[in-house]
């Protein structure tokens, strides 16, 4: 039953907020390059992903109104919220610690997929790749992945957002990189064809941050209880908080900030049904999404395999809202890539094929084999003469076993 700040989200007050973004990092890319020094954001961006944490002195070849720009930027946007609670942080850090290889298959076959079903914003992301890709050395979906796992990795690894931790200064960074991406895409001398604000609202705008905040805290727990995974309810509050403080330090706004988790799951809900429809960016996308995961999964076992578990993890915001997502995404249905995967998988994975006519029970059954598998396939891939780094911490790859050979997953 959605709530009293849900029903408050209709469709007027949700198109309301997409002419909304966020002005403290806008101001500071703006700057930068209405002041003359457009060569230089190259050269910042460079600097700003190759290392983890913000070293003042990095920036000091700069000129000094942009070396001090920034560095008041990060002092001033560095500081959790005074409603930011130690206890329920750790909590949900510790929620990931646990399950982080079925999060991360989650938000990459759930959570991205349903922002690839908002179709203004998948229009946002499809054009950032285009914009970005310079060298032709990583895929632009694959960059895309890669920035977002590894605030993630960085944010909710224990202590992520203590003064020591890496994960608000990631997040810092996201901050400038999406609104590097508003400046170039509403100015015609970087983007000729120019941005239609009026039909899709300002780029990454706050409606679209509010739809990927609940995409990456309410419902990948959802997609925890979809493989049949049930967390107490500290364990969901722990995490739903930790969620809240990330929101906050990427400058989404307090109308879309909660740690309860019904009411974040209705927020979810609300935006997607304000949002969601077929659009070819988001099957461009989806389809991307399934070629690279395919692509970094050593052979061609699990080739069915993404495209079936973005199907069934869409199916409950598909019920929620009345529209069949997997299809708009230019997913096939379900019972028949079912079929598919089992005529494969059944020697090796299942004893008795009569047990597993349930898709839960599928997608349990080989997740803890192939959710590791991809996060391995991540760490060779990003780090595999790409000239990008991605890092998992040392204490979670030990919690989730990434240097162990992985063996033959459950059996029935």
């Amino acid at each position: 039953m959605p709530n009293e700040r849900a029903l408050h989200l209709t469709d007027a007050v949700l198109e309301s907020k997409r002419s909304l973004t966020d002005p403290i990092a806008d101001q500071v890319v703006a700057q930068i390059i209405e002041s003359g020094y457009e060569e230089k954001i190259n050269e910042i961006f460079y600097t700003l992903v190759r290392t983890n944490g913000f070293d003042r002195e990095a920036f000091s070849s700069l000129p000094d109104p942009i070396s001090q720009l920034l560095v008041n930027y990060f002092d001033e946007t560095s500081h959790l919220p005074s409603w930011a609670d130690p206890v329920l942080i750790a909590q949900g850090e510790a929620v990931f610690s646990e399950y982080g290889p079925e999060i991360s298959m989650i938000l990459n076959v759930k959570s991205l997929p349903l922002c690839y079903a908002c179709s203004h914003g998948a229009e946002v992301l499809y054009m950032t790749g285009r914009l970005t890709e310079r060298s032709g050395s990583l895929n632009p979906l694959a960059r895309r992945l890669m920035e977002t796992s590894q605030m993630i990795m960085n944010a909710l690894a224990p202590g992520g957002m203590s003064p020591a931790g890496n994960g608000i200064v990631t997040i810092q960074k996201v901050r400038l990189i999406h609104a590097s991406v508003r400046y170039f895409i509403q100015h015609e001398k970087y983007n000729p064809k120019g941005w239609d604000a009026e039909t899709l609202g300002k780029p990454i705008n706050q409606e679209d941050l509010a739809g990927t905040l609940m995409s990456f805290g309410p419902l990948v727990l959802k997609g925890l209880q979809q493989m049949n995974i049930e967390l107490s309810d500290a364990k969901i509050i722990g995490y739903m908080h930790a969620w809240k403080v990330i929101g906050y330090l990427m400058g989404v706004e307090d109308l879309f900030l909660t740690d309860d988790y019904e009411e974040g799951w209705n927020i979810g809900v609300a935006i997607m049904n304000h949002q969601a429809k077929a659009s070819n960016h988001g099957k461009e996308l989806t389809k991307a999404c399934i070629d690279f995961l395919n692509s970094i999964i050593p052979g061609n076992l699990f080739d069915e395999m993404p495209e079936y578990m973005i199907w069934y993890f869409s199916q409950d915001v598909s019920e929620a809202i009345g529209l069949d997502i997997a299809a708009a995404l230019g997913v096939r249905e379900g019972d028949q890539l079912r079929d598919k995967v089992m005529l494969k998988l059944c020697d090796l994975f299942f004893k008795d094929m009569g047990k597993v006519d349930d898709h839960s029970k599928i997608i349990f059954g080989i997740s803890c084999y192939l959710n590791r598998k991809v996060l391995q396939g991540f760490l060779h891939h990003f780090n595999d003469n790409k000239n990008v780094r991605f890092s998992i911490p040392p204490s979670l790859q030990d919690d989730w076993k990434l240097n162990e050979e992985i063996t033959t997953p459950y059996t029935f």
